[in-house]
């Protein structure tokens, strides 16, 4: 019956956000749109960020994977990952250099600079990747003058603060963050030394700054950032962020623009206790140049990386072009239109992959004798959704989706020869583009939501292990995958309660599919405003994740349970907030946090236990 159930999920159901901005909340029958906006208040600002804290990435299928301390975490939604969503800023699209995405610079964003966020679970839309994206939009500048200031401190479990500031006056605005800290300690006051094999604790820093001109009598805006981290500890792989700086600017006028971001990154594991024995590291960059406008958008990215890998007590020493110079051009164009309830959207466009590096064409063609220094692919998406009052206050939506998207680049061309019998990492050039059918319902009756979600997908690209002539590799390769299931929401008067369960399938082998998060629920209770005073409650239960793919070492994990509780004041233009998380401290970690793609430490990544937050807000106009 389950398989019965499931397959009929796949075949009849599917869900849909519709558009909705939290300040309005007067329509009795929304017009179902693929994009879910939300403003940002500022008083909720990081709970709309990509920070672990953040509410708005923890339910309705979206996730944020534990990879270490914060700056480290990627995004996850309804069994889709990495490239596959998109995190954007006006339409900019931020490449990651790393090949693991140590360094997803849009998540590393200043929240104070952000005024909405929409979250798009599909890929007929500008930016958006296989499965969809989550695009921040920045605030307009205006002709006044604000001061607008965020400062975090966490104690007990978690030592570090956070701050950011954001100036305007006359149309031109500059922010400025700030963070730095030590490696937190789990539920057993085990830190990152104890548990993870590092030389010390070692304190990171992470800094951003940036500058925006608008000049609204000429329609024209144009602006620039800079980012910087470093020593930022990844236990979930086997080396660490030593440096990374990000460089970008944008100018636009009318709503066509021009921008670029540039990626200098550096990791190591100089910072573990096996560094004396074998040494690790890869300098890798990036430059992405785009144009986009409301319809349109052609992006040009060049990467490159070098690693290196030295046993220098057995004279062993191996230079790698991990990433062997890479270009790829891409151009997509996208339009939708609406007839009565029904609403279409449809994206169109093509890439086109090479790498330069002639010298790794016999490493590829060791497992791939038919793989080529150049790829061509087509983009494509067309969604239609629906609606309709079947009752008062009843509401049906469905949503029927076909896309495809080229692979990622790493998926390509990644290449690593390791040292002994530790198998190497290959990209495989012969990789078929995916292609994912879905569909999604969604019954809405006041203060309930139950959607229903399947997806089918073509040339699934799944992580393999195949033999060389002398030794194994791991890589990539096509599988037909099957994704479901649901997400159910309770929201009435201060509660809001989020359930999420998933199901996947190799629908090839029969297997269960790996990185497929287990059955979560989050809760949430809030108290009205009373003179100023706010209370909360929260509560998160993961449930064990028994259904894993053994051959990719993946692992069974227990179910937890973590309570949270704060209380927030606001005072004219101060606000101030104090949170305890993980308040019973429970020692635990989540499916999620355990990687099982090259170069991964291998073990899974605990949570912090018991910690406090302190947190104040200035939001002043002058």
């Amino acid at each position: 019956m389950k398989k019965i159930f499931v397959h009929s999920l796949c075949i009849f159901s599917m869900a849909i956000y519709a558009q909705q901005i939290d300040s309005i909340k007067i329509y009795h029958l929304p017009a179902v749109e693929v994009i879910s906006k939300k403003a940002i208040p500022f008083v909720d600002k990081y709970e709309y960020g990509t920070d672990y804290n953040s509410a708005m990435l923890n339910k309705n299928g979206y996730s944020l994977v534990r990879r270490g301390l914060n700056f480290t975490q990627d995004v996850y939604s309804e069994g889709f990952k990495r490239g596959d969503i998109k995190v954007v800023i006006d339409g900019e699209q931020y490449h990651s250099a790393c090949p693991n995405r140590m360094d997803a610079a849009a998540t590393r964003l200043n929240l104070l600079d952000m005024s909405e966020v929409e979250l798009t679970k599909s890929s007929s839309l500008l930016s958006s990747g296989l499965f969809g994206k989550i695009e921040y939009h920045r605030s307009k500048l205006e002709d006044l003058v604000r001061l607008k200031s965020i400062i975090t401190g966490n104690f007990g479990a978690e030592n570090d603060y956070d701050a950011s500031i954001s100036a305007e006056a006359n149309y031109s605005n500059f922010t400025f963050r700030y963070s730095s800290g030590n490696p937190y300690e789990n539920g057993d006051k085990k830190s990152f030394k104890d548990l993870y094999g590092y030389k010390d604790n070692y304190r990171y820093s992470y800094l951003n700054s940036s500058f925006r001109q608008s000049l609204p009598e000429y329609d024209i805006e144009f602006g620039g950032s800079f980012t910087q981290a470093k020593d930022i500890s990844f236990p979930y792989l086997q080396m660490d962020e030593r440096n990374s700086k990000v460089f970008s600017g944008f100018l636009s006028y009318k709503g066509n623009k021009i921008y670029f971001n540039f990626t200098d990154h550096l990791m190591n594991n100089g910072l573990r206790t096996n560094y004396s024995n074998m040494k690790m590291e890869t300098l890798a960059r990036n430059f992405t140049l785009g144009l986009t406008g409301n319809f349109y958008e052609l992006i040009y990215r060049n990467w490159n990386a070098d690693n290196t890998i030295n046993m220098p007590m057995m004279g062993h020493f191996i230079s790698n072009k991990l990433m062997p110079n890479v270009d790829q051009f891409s151009a997509n164009f996208a339009t939708n239109h609406s007839f009565g309830k029904i609403t279409t959207f449809v994206k169109a466009g093509a890439q086109y992959f090479r790498y330069k590096d002639g010298l790794r064409n016999s490493f590829y063609k060791e497992l791939f004798p038919d793989s080529k220094e150049s790829r061509f692919f087509i983009s494509a998406g067309l969604i239609g959704t629906y609606s309709t009052q079947i009752i008062n206050d009843l509401v049906l939506s469905a949503t029927a989706e076909v896309a495809t998207d080229a692979p990622e680049a790493e998926q390509l061309y990644t290449a690593v020869q390791r040292l002994m019998s530790n198998p190497d990492w290959s990209g495989n050039p012969t990789l078929n583009q995916p292609i994912r059918g879905s569909i999604r319902t969604s019954l809405s009756y006041n203060f309930i939501r139950l959607e229903l979600f399947g997806n089918y997908v073509a040339n699934y690209i799944e992580v393999v292990k195949k033999m060389k002539a002398s030794k194994p590799a791991m890589t990539y390769d096509n599988i037909t995958a099957l994704i479901a299931g649901t997400n159910v929401t309770f929201t009435y008067k201060w509660i809001e309660s989020n359930l999420t369960y998933l199901w996947g399938e190799n629908y090839d082998t029969k297997m269960p599919l790996a990185e497929i998060a287990p059955l979560s629920v989050f809760t949430m209770i809030k108290t009205p405003d009373y003179s100023g005073f706010r209370l909360s409650l929260s509560h998160r239960y993961e449930n064990a994740q028994t259904r894993i793919n053994g051959n990719l070492k993946e692992f069974k994990n227990a179910a937890w349970n973590s309570i949270g509780i704060a209380i927030e004041y606001t005072l004219n233009v101060l606000n101030f907030s104090l949170q305890v998380n993980n308040v019973l401290n429970h020692n635990y970690v989540r499916y999620l946090s355990y990687s099982r793609n090259p170069f991964s430490a291998g073990i899974p990544v605990f949570e912090p236990g018991r910690s406090i937050n302190f947190t104040i807000g200035l939001n002043k106009i002058f």
